[in-house]
Order: C-alpha cells, then structure tokens, then sequence
C-alpha cells in the first residue's frame, strides 16, 4: 500500500545482549559493537529508532543502567521492546523513562509522520491474547498502513538452528491474527541473529534484522557464528514506498 507524500526513517537495532563487564563472558564484546552500532545510527537523522529486544544479556539491573547510559547519547528519538533475553517486569523496574505494563505485557502503539506503528511482547515466548486482540482491534481503527515490531517472528523463516529450537511457541496464532490485518505489510524483527525477507504469502513481508551481538549461520543446524559484525537495518518510507538497508559494522 502507497502512502502518497508520507515520508518516514526508522531505524532497528536488535539482539545487543549487553554484558557489564568485558571479561571472558563478554568474548563477543556486546558493548563495542552496540557503541559502534549507535554511532552509525546518529548518521541518519532517523524520526525513531527501534530497539527490538534482547537489550541485554541476563535482564540484571546493571546491564539496563549500562543500557540507558550509553543510549543518552543518542538525542534523537528512540524506544524499546523486550526480548526472551528480557524482562517486561525488569524494564518496568528499571527503566528511567516510564514502562505501562498490561496484565505483565509490555505493549503499544506510536503514531509518527502518518504513519502507526505497533510493538508488541514477545518476551515469554509467545505473544499473548490480550496483545493480539488489541492489535487487530487497534489497526481496523486505522484507514492507513500500519507497521509491526516484534521480537520474535511470527513465523517459520528457513533457518535451521532458530525454526527448531527458539521459534516463537504460538506463531501459527499469531499469523492466524496478522492474516486478518489487511493493511499490515511489513513486520520487523530480532531474535534469529541474521538478515533475512520472510514472505507470508498473504502480502506481508516479515524483515529479521541481524544482531548487533553476533550472526548465525541460518543453514546449520547447530549454534554456528558465522560473523561477528554488528549489524543494524535502516528503513525508510519515500513516497509512501518502502526500501531498508542491512548496515554492517
């Protein structure tokens, strides 16, 4: 769907697991990368930049002091999501900016140059009723496109290691849902640690961005690193037409 003359740039950043302390636990050096990855989102003047979950790696109150430390500086607008590495109830705790819990899930909506967008919780591994019956409730309201943040995938995406043992548990009623959100056409995500397109076949395009952490192999059926990089997507709406670009670091 085209939005004429509605322009947008967001920008995702996923999966930093940020670890205190850089010793052996942190091989991978979780903040370097995430510092990195901050950097070259302040390039791009973005209207809002996501943050889709797993912000750190053992949802301990000083890793998410570590979080919002090193996200102050970044002055332009941003916000969050949890992820299975995550805590809705431990960002409620320790969040300096406000975090509204419903029944304990982390959930809401923006609206932005036109456009609204939706985050949802899928940090338990599931997404729950109550968020999908408020999101097709909340998106038959809008005449326009509506976008979608979560964590999880809310589908089956070809990759080996992740479809098999970290899927989300209940993506088959989660896509029963999404089938019926006519004017949702793309859904950004984490969690799989590797760019990939997922097609649902219904019109919808689900994005997975790659970590900021590390990549994996998506052919291996094992956990397999296949880089080290930090990655973060760039999306942009010019015209109403969508285009995103993977950056690496």
């Amino acid at each position: 769907m085209e939005l004429e003359g509605q322009n947008l740039r967001l920008g995702q950043i996923t999966d930093i697991h940020l670890i205190v302390t850089n010793d052996e636990e942190d091989s991978l050096q979780s903040v370097k990368s995430f510092e990195k990855t901050l950097e070259d989102a302040k390039k791009f003047n973005l209207d809002l930049l996501v943050f889709s979950g797993d912000l750190t790696e053992h949802s301990y109150k000083e890793e998410y002091d570590l979080f919002f430390e090193m996200v102050k500086g970044y002055d332009r607008p941003w916000c969050f999501i949890a992820g299975n590495h995550d805590s809705a109830r431990d960002l409620e705790k320790f969040s300096p900016v406000p975090v509204m819990l419903k029944a304990g899930d982390y959930f809401y909506k923006k609206t932005l140059n036109g456009f609204t967008i939706f985050f949802l919780d899928s940090s338990a591994g599931v997404v729950s009723k109550q968020q999908l019956e408020w999101l097709e409730s909340e998106a038959k309201k809008e005449k326009g496109e509506v976008l979608l943040f979560v964590h999880h995938p809310p589908c089956h995406c070809g990759h080996l290691f992740m479809d098999s043992r970290y899927a989300l548990k209940n993506w088959k009623e989660v896509g029963e849902t999404l089938d019926r959100i006519p004017n949702l056409h793309s859904i950004f995500v984490g969690h799989y640690h590797s760019a990939m397109e997922v097609s649902r076949g219904n019109g919808q395009t689900v994005y997975l961005t790659p970590a900021t952490q590390m990549q994996l192999d998506p052919d291996s059926v094992d956990f397999h690193i296949l880089s080290k990089v930090p990655g973060w997507r760039y999306i942009e709406y010019n015209g109403g037409k969508l285009s995103t670009q993977i950056r690496y670091l």
